[in-house]
Protein backbone atom coordinates (compact mmCIF):
# COMPACT_ATOMS: atom_id res chain seq x y z
CA UNK A 1 0.00 0.00 0.00
CA UNK A 2 1.39 3.36 -1.00
CA UNK A 3 -0.59 6.16 0.67
CA UNK A 4 1.58 9.13 -0.34
CA UNK A 5 2.98 8.74 -3.84
CA UNK A 6 3.37 11.58 -6.33
CA UNK A 7 3.89 11.15 -10.06
CA UNK A 8 5.31 13.57 -12.58
CA UNK A 9 5.52 12.96 -16.32
CA UNK A 10 6.53 14.78 -19.45
CA UNK A 11 6.01 14.08 -23.13
CA UNK A 12 9.30 13.10 -24.79
CA UNK A 13 8.27 12.10 -28.31
CA UNK A 14 5.20 11.99 -30.55
CA UNK A 15 5.19 9.89 -33.73
CA UNK A 16 4.84 12.09 -36.84
CA UNK A 17 1.46 10.56 -37.67
CA UNK A 18 0.27 10.85 -34.04
CA UNK A 19 -0.06 7.07 -33.60
CA UNK A 20 2.38 6.77 -30.65
CA UNK A 21 3.54 8.79 -27.66
CA UNK A 22 6.58 8.35 -25.40
CA UNK A 23 6.56 9.79 -21.89
CA UNK A 24 9.18 10.02 -19.19
CA UNK A 25 7.75 9.61 -15.69
CA UNK A 26 8.92 9.57 -12.10
CA UNK A 27 7.05 8.29 -9.07
CA UNK A 28 8.18 8.97 -5.50
CA UNK A 29 6.74 8.42 -2.09
CA UNK A 30 6.41 5.94 0.73
CA UNK A 31 5.02 2.43 0.57
CA UNK A 32 4.14 0.29 3.56
CA UNK A 33 4.07 -3.49 3.45
CA UNK A 34 0.94 -5.12 4.81
CA UNK A 35 1.02 -8.10 7.13
CA UNK A 36 -0.23 -11.11 5.19
CA UNK A 37 -3.33 -12.91 6.41
CA UNK A 38 -2.58 -16.15 8.27
CA UNK A 39 -2.26 -19.16 6.05
CA UNK A 40 -3.77 -22.54 6.91
CA UNK A 41 -1.96 -24.90 4.53
CA UNK A 42 -1.72 -28.03 6.71
CA UNK A 43 -4.72 -30.36 6.54
CA UNK A 44 -5.17 -32.41 9.70
CA UNK A 45 -7.58 -35.21 10.45
CA UNK A 46 -8.09 -37.44 13.47
CA UNK A 47 -10.49 -40.32 14.09
CA UNK A 48 -11.50 -41.47 17.54
CA UNK A 49 -13.87 -44.20 18.63
CA UNK A 50 -16.12 -43.41 21.57
CA UNK A 51 -19.13 -44.85 23.31
CA UNK A 52 -22.09 -43.42 25.15
CA UNK A 53 -25.55 -44.17 26.43
CA UNK A 54 -27.08 -42.23 23.52
CA UNK A 55 -25.94 -41.80 19.91
CA UNK A 56 -25.32 -38.08 20.46
CA UNK A 57 -23.29 -38.70 23.63
CA UNK A 58 -21.07 -41.20 21.82
CA UNK A 59 -20.58 -38.90 18.83
CA UNK A 60 -19.86 -35.91 21.09
CA UNK A 61 -17.24 -37.85 23.08
CA UNK A 62 -15.52 -38.96 19.88
CA UNK A 63 -15.62 -35.45 18.47
CA UNK A 64 -14.07 -33.93 21.59
CA UNK A 65 -11.26 -36.51 21.62
CA UNK A 66 -10.47 -36.08 17.92
CA UNK A 67 -10.50 -32.28 18.12
CA UNK A 68 -8.22 -32.36 21.17
CA UNK A 69 -5.77 -34.57 19.26
CA UNK A 70 -5.63 -32.05 16.38
CA UNK A 71 -5.12 -29.10 18.72
CA UNK A 72 -2.42 -30.98 20.67
CA UNK A 73 -0.17 -30.68 17.60
CA UNK A 74 -0.17 -26.90 18.09
CA UNK A 75 -1.10 -23.98 15.89
CA UNK A 76 -4.45 -22.50 15.04
CA UNK A 77 -6.98 -24.24 12.80
CA UNK A 78 -10.01 -23.29 10.73
CA UNK A 79 -12.63 -25.01 8.59
CA UNK A 80 -13.56 -27.71 11.10
CA UNK A 81 -15.69 -30.61 9.84
CA UNK A 82 -16.98 -33.65 11.70
CA UNK A 83 -18.35 -36.94 10.44
CA UNK A 84 -19.43 -39.95 12.43
CA UNK A 85 -20.33 -43.56 11.69
CA UNK A 86 -22.10 -46.04 13.93
CA UNK A 87 -19.85 -48.98 14.80
CA UNK A 88 -22.07 -50.87 17.20
CA UNK A 89 -25.21 -50.47 19.28
CA UNK A 90 -26.40 -52.73 22.09
CA UNK A 91 -29.56 -54.66 21.15
CA UNK A 92 -31.48 -52.83 23.90
CA UNK A 93 -30.02 -49.43 22.78
CA UNK A 94 -28.34 -48.92 26.14
CA UNK A 95 -24.90 -48.31 24.59
CA UNK A 96 -23.67 -46.90 21.26
CA UNK A 97 -20.19 -46.83 19.74
CA UNK A 98 -19.21 -44.39 16.98
CA UNK A 99 -16.13 -43.68 14.90
CA UNK A 100 -15.83 -39.89 14.69
CA UNK A 101 -13.51 -38.10 12.26
CA UNK A 102 -12.68 -34.42 12.71
CA UNK A 103 -10.77 -32.49 10.03
CA UNK A 104 -9.39 -28.95 9.84
CA UNK A 105 -6.83 -26.80 8.02
CA UNK A 106 -4.13 -25.65 10.41
CA UNK A 107 -1.40 -23.02 10.40
CA UNK A 108 1.42 -25.45 11.20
Amino acid sequence: MCPSVSVSSSLVYTAPDGSAYVYQATASGTCVTQTPAPSYPVPRSETRQAGGSTPSAAAQAGSQAARAAILAAGGSCTGWTTTSALVWAAPDSSWHVYDVTVSASCAN
